[in-house]
């Protein structure tokens, strides 16, 4: 069974006591002020001023477009010489689809897509190695995944790598 909580009176409390409000939202700004500080002081250290030879690889969750939208705001030279590379396994979620196409046309940085080796649907994927949950799953992966990932990186001649994984 799932507890239900209301939060109006937490809201209400709020309201009543503005000056709760008015810290509550100093603290929470100060924490991301301090990580957008450190993610600028990373990327000036570790990128090159053009972006060549960097590549991100999205798998456009918000944390990717995060870093996407930070970089247009903040270093739209190195977004703009960089690779954004993207992989279609042939089994992402429509909506996948329209938050890519969202955040290409939004930060103007179109992605370099790559798929599945010879097939362009997932009816085609079916029929050439049968349905993805009967697969060995580490056949899937180098397939839909991996394969089509090594050839947008010789396709990039990247010198770096930025995968979006957290070090935490």
């Amino acid at each position: 069974m799932f507890a239900v909580r209301s939060f109006a009176p937490l809201l209400s409390r709020r309201v009543q006591a503005p000056q709760l409000q008015c810290s509550w939202r100093l603290l929470s700004t100060s924490a991301l002020d301090d990580k957008v500080a450190t993610f600028k002081a990373d990327i000036e250290k570790h990128l090159p001023a053009d972006g060549k030879r960097v590549v991100f690889a999205t798998a456009w969750l918000a944390t990717d477009n995060v870093f996407v939208a930070l970089m247009h705001e903040h270093f739209p030279n190195i977004l703009s010489g960089m690779h954004l590379v993207a992989i279609d396994t042939m089994h992402l979620f429509d909506t996948t689809h329209i938050v890519a196409k969202q955040v290409e046309v939004r930060y103007s940085k179109a992605a370099l897509w790559k798929a599945v080796a010879d097939v362009s649907t997932r009816e085609e994927f079916n029929a050439k190695y049968g349905n993805c949950e009967e697969m060995d799953t580490a056949d899937f992966d180098f397939v839909s995944k991996v394969e089509p990932f090594q050839r947008a990186l010789a396709e990039c001649n990247k010198d770096i790598l930025i995968t979006g994984r957290r070090m935490d």
